[in-house]
This record gives C-alpha cells, structure tokens and sequence, in this order.
C-alpha cells in the first residue's frame, strides 16, 4: 500500500477527471474550496495537454466558444447544486438562495447574494457549453442528483462523480479545509450557541472523511482530549460515518486518527518563525501557495506577487524547511549556479551556439524567474527581521515559552515593552507569552499596563484575557507546562552546546511530543477513544490487520487550526520513522500564523 500523500491521490484524480472528458477544448468551473485544491495540484503542463482553454468560477458568466465542453468541480453543497442548475438550464436564474459562507449551506440571513455570486443570465438563456462533466469533491446526496437531472431538460450532462478531494494540500503531509472560525465553533459547542456553528463542524467532519477516503485508509483507532467537546463530537461523528459508509469498506494498514484541540497548545501559534515556509507565512502571509510582496522596497511590478509550490518550485520544496541561516546560504549558491549559466549564454560565438542556446532558453528564462523571485522573497524576510529586532524578540521568545524563571522574564519583558526597537504587534505576543506561563504566579495586571504604555492599542491588550479564557490553566489540558521545562533545559543546554542558530527553534510543539506517545501507546490519561475495544477489533479484522497491530500510519487533526512550525515537526518525525515503516500526516481546518490565531481569538 502507498505511504500516505496528500498530493498523490488530488494529483492521481485530477489527471483521471481531466482525461475521463475526450478531447476537445475544454472550460474548468470551480467553486473557492476546490480553486485552492488546485491551485496547488494543477501544473500549467497538465493544463494545456488536457486543452483546458480557460479556467473560471462555477456562476461567473464566461464567454461563448462554439462546441466547448465544461468540467465543473466543485463541493457538493446546496449553493453549488443551485449554481449548476442555473448554469445547464438559465432559466433557473430566476431564484437566487442564500448560503452561509462556511460550506454552502442555507444561510438564517436575509442579506441577498452579490452579483459576483448570481450568475448572470446567457444571451436567449442558453447553456454556454455543449456538454457539461460534473464532478463533486465528496459525497453527492440522491436527492441534489435528482434536481440535477430535473434541471438538465436538454441532456447536457454527460457524467456525474465523486471524487473525494474535499481538502487542500500543502505539503507531503500537510492539508487543510481552508475554514475560518474553527477556534470559535470549538468553544461554542456545548453550549447554546452551538448551533449557529454546525456548519463549521459539518465542514470539518466532511473533510477528514474525504481525506480517509482519497488515501483509502480505514481507522482502527479514534483518539481526542476528553475535555473538548468539540473534538469529541468531531471523533464520534467520523467513527459513526466511516463505519457506516459501504466506502471505506478496504483493506488499510492500521490507521490512527489523533484529534487535538488547539486550545492545549496556544503557545505555537504565537512564536517567531526561521524555516522558510514558515516565516513566509508569520511575515507575508502565505495563502493557497500565494505570496504578496507589493508594498515591499525595490520589487518589481512581476514579482508583487509570487508562487510558493513544492509541486512546481524545486528551490521552493527543497528549501521550505530550511532555516534563516541555510535558506541564505542556498540562495547565494542559486544565485552563483544561474550567474554561471548567463556567462556561458554570453559566449556565442557560432551557429551551434546558438543552437544549444535556443535549446536551453525555456529552462534558463525558468531559473531567471526562480532566483529573482527567491532573492525578491529573502531580501524582503531579512529586511523585516531586522526592522522588527525579530532575533532579539524571537530568542527572548523561546526563553518564555521553554524555561520557569520569572524575574528574570519579567524584567527582559518590561525591558522589552518599554523600548522602540520591539514593535507593537511583537510586544503583544511577548505580553500573551507571559500571560499563559505565569497565569497563576505572574504579575499579569502590571505588564498590560506596561503594553499600553509601550504602544500596544486597548483592543489588542484585552487580548490577553480573551486568550486566557480560551486557553488558559483552567480551560487547556495537562503538559503544556510543567515536565516540558525540565526536558526544555536540557534541549538548550545541548543545543547550545551545538550552536547559537538553534537558541531560536528550542521550542517543541506539544503536538510533536503527542505523537511520540501516540506510537508508543502512551498518551496522558485525559485522551480517550472514540471507538469502543470491540469497534476497534471488528475495524482492524474486517480490513486487513492483526487486532494487535501497533499504529503505522497516524493523522493528526488539530481543531482550531494547526501551524507550519508543526508541520515542520511532523515532517522531521516522518524523516526518522521512515526506516521504521510509520508515517505521520498532519491536517487543520486552518494553517495559522499569529495573526490569523489571535484574530479567532479575538471574537471570543
């Protein structure tokens, strides 16, 4: 059986989705969720040898090409069923809905949806396309295939299928939903305001069913802190499908889903960052493979915004888990390999130098782009590092979120918050980094007013109660503290002992250390299972493995969001258990940086 993927499957089934469709030019019509897939799975190759003419969102009105097929790919929801029905027969334009934004639901708001999302009715209301090929990213309901074929009067649909790629991969081992608002439906459920945020849940629970069903791995193990209502409701309704699906009925190696919730680990989300892939994200922000660089000193009008794909960019996929240090070494060696190629390109002399030229151009313009734009990308990182005092901030960082020494915390903290060389969104995260280690102990009150005098705004301040209500002692689980500091001090000590560099990546996310104890069947007591002993046993029996079998493949899914830096843990595991057999993916409804986990934050 293959290891686990998360570009392998999306990859193998948009290659069949596209080929299954004949020749013949072709339009592709997608919603959001499934632009992001593939976004970061679609080669511009692949493109044009599948004749895609144009790629669009499913409702946009696009121009008539006589004798054109559709593809559409979309999730399906109540909207996108809408949607193509208004899209095979304009008549039905007429009626326009309303849906919640989270996963195409009926919406309880009124508010009427925007020309963007009404499609605009064709000329003679007639269908664009000659034929259309439907293909959703999860499980299509009979009942929406029945309003399908009543809408399709003209038998336009040629082909309906589900392909189950309801999520967005970013690295080997990395996925999202690319879903807002998982921090506050997290803290809802339970409560009366449960409701208002079934959606969100409905959206999570669809993605890792889809994403089981894409790697063909049936569970024989459901873990989740017991005292997360959210991720209990989330691991109970994953066992209860999957076993009740005739689709996961395969043979699967031993397969553990591990569900955590982000509030047990607030800490991550707020630390500086020095890997590549990382920083890229803390300090540009780094959406469906999407960097913006405009605003940004001396970058030219082709670079303000850039494409970041392992799929697509070796420096990119062989560099993303570099830190600072390397990642500027790498560069310089880029940089010296593409001056040697101009040099070589200068020396034309003869027709069959110009004929080796002409042969080399496309892969030399290639690499023009990639060192421009990585040197546009370092430049701007280094600029803001030390704009921002980052390697001060950072190391001081690490000390907080690693070590127990509150004095001397407090005096580098209110040394720190007084001073202008720290700027204000980074004196926030250090005064939330204090908040959550000394809690109890710590002198709290004096250092929010020490932030408001260092120039930290009033709704920024009262973040730190809003973070300690969702994340504090009293709310999180056991070990984001106490053990961790003992084995902390002895990571510096070695690491320091091995090199300064590593003073700024001390810190190990407790989701590292959880899968550690995932594999060894040795998770703290406040983990519990979602399937009973004998679910278990009859799940392990019926695909394939020894009810005895120890976990070999481990999915990670952290409510309210995972991060790159546990990304980047994860694949260090990978790296070491690969000779061993075990593999680890990690997925989130979100991938935060600390901007996007204290705007969740925010609204609690």
């Amino acid at each position: 059986m293959e290891e686990m993927n998360c570009f392998t499957p999306m990859k193998s089934l948009i290659s069949k989705m596209l080929s299954s469709t004949g020749g013949g030019m072709k339009t592709l019509l997608l919603d959001p969720s499934c632009t992001s897939a593939l976004s970061q799975t679609l080669s511009q190759t692949t493109a044009n040898d599948s004749e895609l003419y144009l790629i669009s969102q499913l409702g946009k009105k696009v121009p008539a090409v006589g004798g054109m097929k559709a593809i559409i790919f979309c999730r399906p929801t109540p909207k996108n069923i809408d949607l193509i029905k208004r899209e095979i027969s304009p008549s039905n334009n007429k009626q326009h809905n309303t849906y919640n934004d989270a996963n195409g639901y009926p919406s309880s708001s009124q508010t009427p949806l925007s020309s963007d999302d009404v499609p605009k009715p064709n000329e003679g209301l007639l269908p664009t396309f000659q034929e259309y090929h439907i293909f959703f990213s999860n499980v299509l309901k009979s009942a929406d295939l029945q309003q399908l074929a009543a809408a399709d009067s003209n038998s336009l649909i040629r082909q309906v299928q589900e392909f189950p790629m309801d999520y967005v991969p970013i690295n080997e081992s990395l996925f999202t939903l690319n879903l807002p608002n998982s921090i506050p439906a997290s803290q809802a459920w339970g409560t009366a305001r449960e409701r208002s945020y079934a959606p969100v849940m409905e959206r999570e629970v669809e993605g890792v069913l889809s994403f089981l069903l894409s790697q063909r791995r049936a569970l024989s193990k459901v873990i989740y802190p017991s005292h997360s209502p959210y991720a209990k409701h989330l691991s109970e309704q994953v066992v209860q499908r999957s076993q009740a699906d005739d689709f996961f009925h395969f043979r699967s190696r031993p397969t553990t889903l591990l569900v955590l919730d982000r509030l047990d680990d607030p800490v991550t989300p707020l630390l500086s960052q020095w890997t590549y892939q990382a920083m890229c994200h803390e300090l540009l922000g780094l959406n469906d493979a999407r960097l913006l660089l405009k605003g940004a000193p001396n970058v030219s009008k082709d670079l303000e915004e850039v494409v970041l794909n392992p799929e697509t960019d070796t420096f990119y996929r062989d560099n993303r888990f570099s830190n600072f240090g390397e990642l500027g070494e790498n560069i310089r060696t880029l940089l010296e390999s593409y001056q040697a190629e101009q040099k070589r390109n200068a020396n034309i002399t003869t027709i069959a130098d110009m004929q080796t030229f002409m042969e080399r151009y496309p892969a030399f313009r290639a690499q023009s782009h990639s060192v421009s734009k990585h040197v546009a990308v370092m430049t701007e990182l280094a600029r803001l590092v030390d704009q921002c005092a980052l390697m001060d901030v950072s190391a001081f960082e690490q000390d907080l979120a690693c070590a127990d020494s509150h004095s001397e915390h407090l005096r580098g903290l209110v040394e720190r918050l007084s001073g202008a060389g720290v700027k204000a969104p980074d004196k926030l995260r250090l005064g939330l980094l204090y908040a959550l280690r000394y809690e109890a102990t710590g002198n709290v009150p004096m250092v929010k007013g020490h932030m408001s005098q260092g120039g930290v705004t009033p709704d920024k301040v009262s973040l730190v109660d809003s973070l300690l209500r969702y994340a504090g002692s009293a709310s999180r689980g056991k070990g984001l503290y106490g053990k961790r500091d003992f084995f902390g001090k002895i990571q510096s000590a070695v690491q320091g002992i091995q090199g300064v560099q590593n003073v700024y990546s001390q810190h190990v996310p407790l989701a590292r250390e959880l899968v550690d104890q995932a594999f060894k069947n040795k998770l703290p007591a406040h983990y519990a299972s979602a399937m009973d002993r004998g679910q278990g046993q009859q799940q392990q029996q019926q695909h394939g493995s020894s009810p005895s079998s120890d976990c070999r493949d481990l999915i990670v899914y952290i409510v309210g969001g995972c991060t790159y830096e546990e990304a980047k843990a994860v694949e260090d595991f990978n790296a070491q258990g690969k000779a061993k057999g075990v593999r680890v993916v990690l997925g989130g409804p979100t991938v935060h940086n600390s901007t996007a986990f204290l705007d969740e934050v925010k609204g609690l």
